[in-house]
């Protein structure tokens, strides 16, 4: 009976031993995972992403090549700077594609958007990030995006070449603009690795006239 009782009181034990093991264990991956860090972006909003890009550009340009913008909403002109990028403030969800080939369609996807363009012509640079509620759109949009703009119609001469990057925190950064004759749009696009870490160009158009 004694060997009996024994050999029951360290099942028991043992039991009691692996028990606690496996709480120690749920409780060790519940805290791993409550604790990881959430990936620190170098921007908050889509105006510090533009402003964040502008910077990083312009530490490493020649003085003459230096980006001198305007931003946001050129039909909004309360919320539109002369000296910099701005939030993209539309007063019509049209405003969106007049301003940055962005279709109206699918406007309901995006939740923040700001712009920078050159002061005496937006086609000779514009540059603009949209922000999209669901990550799923961000590939989804590249093409449409795409399309959008080389099918426009473009007034006071037609830009050379597009670019179109996708930045973390569902961001994508479009840009089109002239490369040729003081053009900014290459060196600015290849800024970008630099400036934002993680940022990954998806297309590179040319422009035709």
């Amino acid at each position: 009976m004694k060997k009996l009782l024994a050999i029951l009181l360290a099942a028991m034990m043992l039991l009691s031993l692996v028990a606690c093991g496996e709480t120690v264990d749920s409780e060790s991956e519940s805290e791993s995972e409550t604790d990881a860090p959430e990936v620190e972006l170098a921007y908050k909003s889509a105006l510090e992403l533009l402003e964040t890009l502008k910077s990083g550009y312009n530490a490493g340009a020649a003085e003459e090549a230096q980006l001198f913008v305007s931003g946001g909403n050129i039909y909004n002109f309360e919320t539109t700077s002369m000296d910099g990028p701005a939030k993209f403030v539309p007063l019509a969800d049209e405003d969106y594609e007049a301003n940055l080939g962005y279709p109206v369609a699918d406007v309901a996807k995006i939740d923040d958007a700001a712009s920078m363009f050159n002061m005496m012509n937006a086609n000779m640079f514009t540059c603009y990030a949209v922000h999209f509620t669901n990550s799923d759109d961000v590939d989804a949009m590249v093409e449409t995006l795409k399309s959008n703009i080389l099918a426009r119609q473009w007034i006071c001469g037609a830009p050379e070449k597009l670019v179109i990057a996708k930045v973390p925190g569902n961001y994508l950064v479009v840009v089109w603009g002239v490369v040729q004759s003081g053009g900014v749009v290459d060196p600015f696009a290849a800024s970008f690795a630099s400036s934002v870490e993680g940022t990954e160009i998806v297309v590179e158009e040319n422009i035709a006239e």
